[in-house]
């Protein structure tokens, strides 16, 4: 995707993700699938549902995460979380006795 084409793409989600209803009000999610797409000025206050392969993950847009990528907001694996290791995890644990 070239620079041109990540700008038309951001100025058409901007436009739908700022919809001027009444002041105060949340606006209504708007779903997207381009975790490539630069956060800019205008998106501030809106709320994106970005895609991570599974769900969407709604994430509303502060004056902070101007710059960045949507992909940076919704994770697209889960982390691993190594815990104690079980049966035939090495060589050794073979000879130890179960309960």
């Amino acid at each position: 995707m070239t620079f041109n084409t990540r700008i038309i793409i951001n100025n058409k989600l901007s436009k739908r993700a700022v919809d001027p209803n009444e002041p105060g009000a949340k606006p209504a999610c708007v779903k997207t699938h381009l975790r490539s797409v630069i956060i800019i000025p205008e998106m501030v206050g809106a709320v994106v549902g970005i895609y991570n392969g599974k769900v969407f993950n709604q994430v509303e847009i502060k004056p902070e995460m101007i710059g960045y990528y949507l992909a940076e907001f919704s994770m697209s694996y889960k982390p691993v979380r190594h815990g104690r290791p079980g049966i035939g995890a090495t060589h050794s644990s073979r000879f130890v006795p179960l309960k």
